[in-house]
């Protein structure tokens, strides 16, 4: 996960610039009901996740632009994140082609789509249950900024080259998906197809201003400063925080597991799961404990998936 939060990253910044997430805030703008934005949204994340297996792609390219139409629709800025990480996590973890749905798989033993199959009998609930939820919400009082809207949808196409160009990396990034190319491949053939359209845009910018670029991220110098906090972001340096989290939880939980202390701690309690039932909850409560614990899901598949395999298979569960 750590290189590909950097090409992230770098994927970001490259979107920006090469105005594709502009291009796609100003499609938004003229096909999304303002009514149903939200659950729009959610949806919208839903589906693109699903088709290309991370969570995190999704939200970092798709969610940016919907992110700044939200905040330019007056909406609640905690209501569209939450809409778009609600949609995102659901269509990653019912992706095969997802990695951490890849990973829980073959730490319990299962086969993938099984995994997958199982995995509907809670996450179709909880997408039918959230899409009610956003309806409800999501219309509030607040009425949008019409002249807002009008005036970002103006300055972005002042300040980006917005053309049908700006498809091509999207409707790649779905090819990539249907072609089943893993994450670190199809994030660099979308950042190279995003140079070259920045460099066809843009054609006088040199290799130091690129590798700028990609290092710091996008830095917007348009004459609307609630623009300019929206699409200043990306880079490599940008995602260093994070990137020092996950190596930080990481070897954690390596010196966790390698000193033996999760099977130690754990190993009364999953001596006493002689019930399907209590084994199932204590399966999820620590799977949830250990992610607030540490902030990282893929140990949260880890360790409980370690710690609770032979459980399992002494009640008689399947993986």
């Amino acid at each position: 996960p750590i290189f590909i939060f950097i090409l992230i990253g770098i994927l970001i910044a490259v979107w920006i610039k090469a105005g594709i997430i502009p291009a796609l805030m100003i499609v938004g703008f003229k096909l999304i009901s303002v009514k149903f934005f939200v659950p729009s949204v959610f949806l919208v994340c839903a589906l693109v996740g699903a088709s290309i297996g991370s969570g995190f792609t999704t939200i970092s390219t798709i969610g940016i632009a919907l992110f700044g139409m939200g905040i330019t629709m007056n909406m609640n800025p905690a209501l569209v994140a939450g809409a778009i990480l609600s949609g995102a996590i659901f269509g990653d973890k019912t992706s095969p082609l997802s990695d951490s749905t890849n990973l829980a798989s073959a730490i319990s033993g299962t086969d993938l789509f099984a995994h997958i199959k199982n995995l509907m009998w809670t996450t179709i609930p909880a997408l039918l249950i959230s899409l009610v939820v956003f309806v409800f919400i999501g219309q509030g009082k607040t009425e949008p900024d019409f002249a807002k809207i009008d005036a970002t949808m103006k300055i972005l196409s002042q300040n980006f080259s917005i053309s049908w160009v700006a498809a091509i990396p999207v409707i790649l990034m779905f090819l990539c998906a249907w072609f089943k190319i893993p994450a670190i491949p199809t994030l660099f053939i979308n950042i190279a197809v995003s140079t070259g359209i920045i460099l066809v845009n843009d054609p006088h910018i040199s290799l130091k201003g690129l590798a700028a670029l990609m290092e710091t991220g996008y830095v917007a110098h348009t004459k609307n400063e609630a623009v300019n906090a929206l699409l200043t972001r990306g880079g490599i340096s940008n995602m260093m925080g994070t990137v020092s989290l996950i190596i930080t939880t990481l070897a954690l939980g390596g010196l966790l597991m390698e000193l033996g202390i999760i099977q130690t701690a754990m190993e009364p309690l999953i001596q006493r799961l002689n019930r399907p039932g209590k084994l199932v909850l204590s399966t999820i409560l620590a799977g949830i404990g250990i992610n607030l614990f540490v902030g990282e899901q893929y140990l949260s598949v880890i360790l409980p998936g370690r710690a609770f395999k032979d459980a399992f298979d002494r009640v008689g569960l399947a993986p």
